[in-house]
């Protein structure tokens, strides 16, 4: 019996993966993005909205975050997404938490950080 694929959808939108460029505060604490400006992207992936799974809740849980959301893209290639950087959706950012890689998915999991003004580019 042949194998068959199925296509997965990522049209929910596009995610801005990015690490921050700000400064960090004198005791290497991350000080967080103030406006895009402070971001420098890695990579733009198209994405799908997850529900949170009971037990993804409670790793958070146990990892001292709350999980706003958790999506899922294509692998991208060579770049290696970490808990380091943010993620852009919109206009709001939100802090990577947690990666998981599957063969051929990425998914991760979000937490609000803050919404950007329009006038902040």
């Amino acid at each position: 019996m042949a194998q068959t694929t199925v296509n997965k959808a990522y049209n929910d939108g596009v995610v801005t993966v990015c690490r921050e460029t700000a400064a960090s505060s004198s005791f290497a604490a991350r000080q967080g993005a103030e406006s895009e400006a402070d971001l420098e992207t890695v990579c733009k992936l198209d994405f799908a909205e997850n529900s949170c799974r009971e037990q993804d809740s409670e790793y958070a849980n146990q990892m001292g975050y709350r999980l706003d959301r958790k999506i899922s893209a294509r692998k991208p290639g060579n770049i290696r997404i970490d808990t380091e950087c943010s993620a852009l959706i919109g206009r709001t950012l939100y802090a990577v938490n947690n990666v998981e890689y599957t063969r051929t998915e990425v998914y991760l999991h979000l937490t609000e950080v803050r919404t950007f003004d329009a006038e902040s580019d």
